[in-house]
């Protein structure tokens, strides 16, 4: 399969992103309405028909505008070798999904729900709308069963089936039907792509090890395990799971993935588990970019560009909230995953 053609157009594309200095001079703008001008300014094509940004959760729906045309921007030029690009929606919807599901179980306004949220051909704007409303995770799980969804199905038969896991069995129910769904996509997309999905899985396993780490947890054995991982596989992730103490289990982790470029996520001591997706959406770009250069004519050039289209959109909002919130400099940039 030949990527020559689709790379050197998502070259082009790239050359209208933001790198983290231009981020963080949009973190330093005077106010909300200088920051959207700002943001504006750097080219970012955020307006939309009724042209609101006036609030941070008007942002978000205008930066999750942008990512989706520049997704479908990228899914014309794709054609036949759009599997990379459906691998990408996958992982859109899982993590829109995780946030609608918790949003639910929390009882969270809609907009709070719908912070990261980018539409999908799988979840337009319309149905995220819908969805951000359910009371429940349980009446998310029915809304998405009326709209055709597979997550919906999946949520229904984990919540009958294992009901004593709470939010954790739930969120286990989406990686799978994730994990199921991203593998099929990847199947023509050749090794990197398969790897690619892999890796995702594995730091999904990760990441069930790290909340149970360090503390009495009531889940053992397999329960919580996502098959399709390529380090993780179901013999270490019980080994590791009898680790004693996040700090133990860290150093475990980069030993394991020592040699992918995500080892790095679990550097140095166990930091505040909230920062984990920072890192590991930090190195997945990292990686990929390596491999791009070792390979220019391969699928990891347009894939490394479709993970910086998606963490622009990340460190926009992140930046737009901080501002809201008065969040201090370094805090906001401990957040970004965009690299100088």
């Amino acid at each position: 399969m030949l990527w020559d053609d689709v790379n050197a157009r998502a070259r082009g594309l790239a050359t209208h992103l933001l790198d983290r200095g231009d981020l963080l001079r949009l973190a330093e703008s005077r106010n909300w309405d200088a920051f959207v001008r700002d943001v504006q300014e750097s080219g970012v094509p955020l307006m939309s028909g009724d042209g609101a940004t006036t609030s941070p959760p008007d942002f978000d729906r205008a930066v999750g505008r942008v990512v989706a045309q520049r997704l479908a921007l990228l899914a014309r030029w794709l054609g036949t070798r759009r599997g990379v690009l459906n691998v990408i929606y996958e992982d859109e919807e899982r993590r829109t999904l995780r946030a609608l599901l918790r949003g639910a179980a929390q009882g969270g306004s809609p907009g709070a729900r719908l912070r990261a949220a980018t539409p999908t051909p799988g979840l337009p704007g319309r149905v995220l709308e819908r969805l951000a409303r359910a009371e429940s995770p349980a009446a998310l799980a029915e809304e998405l069963v009326r709209v055709g969804h597979p997550a919906g199905r999946a949520l229904r038969e984990a919540s009958l089936r294992e009901p004593a896991l709470g939010l954790l069995g739930l969120e286990t129910a989406l990686t799978r039907t994730f994990a199921t769904r991203a593998a099929r996509a990847a199947r023509r997309g050749g090794p990197v792509i398969r790897q690619f999905v892999a890796e995702l899985i594995d730091l999904e396993n990760a990441w069930t090890l790290i909340l149970g780490g360090g503390r009495h947890h009531s889940i053992t054995g397999d329960t919580l395990y996502v098959e399709g991982g390529a380090v993780l596989d179901r013999k270490t992730y019980l080994r590791l799971q009898a680790t004693a103490g996040l700090g133990d289990l860290f150093a475990q982790l980069r030993a394991a993935f020592a040699g992918r470029g995500l080892d790095r996520v679990f550097a140095g001591e166990a930091p505040d588990p909230a920062r984990i997706e920072t890192r590991a959406f930090a190195a997945r770009i990292a990686a990929q970019q390596s491999q791009a250069r070792r390979n220019p004519l391969g699928p990891s050039v347009t894939l490394s560009i479709l993970e910086r289209i998606r963490g622009e959109g990340r460190d926009l909002r992140t930046v737009a909230w901080g501002l809201a919130l008065g969040a201090p400099g370094p805090a906001i940039e401990a957040q970004l995953v965009t690299a100088a």
